[in-house]
């Protein structure tokens, strides 16, 4: 809860110290080619210790108009936890597809489709390993803010809901995710 909390914050606090203005030196979609339209980004996760976690989540968009992007990205993530006295170790590997709506300068809408399937490798009493594998769908809806570190770089933060209540993919919702998105 406190982790919530100071993320919040956090967050509020950036948005109100960015200021609220349209990027007037942004180009005009309609005057950029294909290539200039397409950005790539992602962000990367990762935590050590008796619970460890490396995530990679990567996506390609597409800017349709100056305020409606969408695009496809592809995930990956090991966790291994030796907490305890059974070790538990898991991959999730998954697809999804996202579009974005900016509302008011740097604001902007965030929805997006996931297809996970999770695959965990819990011990058994035989001493052997059960590899069991499960499939979820998400539906993820939230808000994000775009800090522009450049004309072509920009640090995106986001509040995500996850509508799927029987997710194992997600235990915290709704979830705060920081990716970076650089134009070509």
């Amino acid at each position: 809860m406190m982790r919530k909390l100071f993320f919040g914050s956090l967050l509020a606090m950036l948005m109100v110290w960015y200021p609220f203005q349209l990027h007037a030196d942004e180009p005009d979609v309609d005057d950029l080619s294909t290539r200039e339209r397409v950005f790539v980004g992602g962000f990367v996760g990762l935590q050590f210790g008796t619970f460890t976690s490396v995530g990679v989540h990567l996506h390609a968009g597409y800017r349709i108009t100056n305020r409606l992007s969408a695009g496809v990205g592809g995930i990956y993530q090991y966790t291994h936890d030796s907490w305890g006295i059974d070790t538990y170790s898991s991959h999730t590997y998954g697809a999804n597809v996202f579009a974005r709506l900016r509302t008011v300068s740097n604001l902007f809408l965030h929805a997006e489709y996931e297809k996970l399937w999770l695959e965990s490798g819990r011990p058994v009493p035989n001493g052997g390993t059960d590899r069991s594998s499960i499939s979820e769908d998400n539906y993820l809806l939230g808000a994000g803010y775009a800090l522009h570190l450049s004309h072509r770089t920009r640090v995106n933060l986001l509040l995500l809901y996850n509508f799927n209540e029987d997710s194992q993919a997600y235990t915290d919702n709704p979830f705060f995710r920081v990716g970076v998105d650089v134009s070509l």
